[in-house]
């Protein structure tokens, strides 16, 4: 059983959104993992080297568990290494429920699998 939480643990590092950059000058957003890189790519980057989808950004959700903003740029991120629902030796239900909130409506608006 621990290979598979280790496994999902991963996997939610690698696929699942940390985070979304928001470039209100530029009208475009990104998605990142945990490694500051595209969705499934585990190989550490920095956002900043990242492709922008061009979007309304305005109409983008503005709302996650830690908001940076910096002049026309604004990094949401959907969880934290204390709200990380992979972070113990179980999944905490909890944890991803909250994670969930903010990624539902985003999913729901951009029209994908998150």
């Amino acid at each position: 059983m621990e290979n598979y939480m280790a496994k999902a643990a991963d996997a939610f590092l690698t696929s699942r959104p940390y985070g979304i950059r928001l470039d209100f000058r530029r009208k475009g957003f990104v998605l990142f993992n945990h490694n500051m890189n595209t969705l499934g790519n585990n190989v550490p980057c920095r956002v900043d080297m990242l492709p922008l989808e061009n979007f309304d950004v305005e109409d983008i959700p503005q709302s996650g568990d830690r908001i940076v903003r910096n002049g026309d740029v604004m990094d949401i991120f959907f969880y934290s290494e204390a709200s990380n629902p992979y972070a113990g030796d179980r999944l905490d239900l909890e944890k991803l429920k909250a994670y969930n909130k903010y990624i539902y409506p985003l999913a729901l608006l951009l029209d994908r699998n998150l």
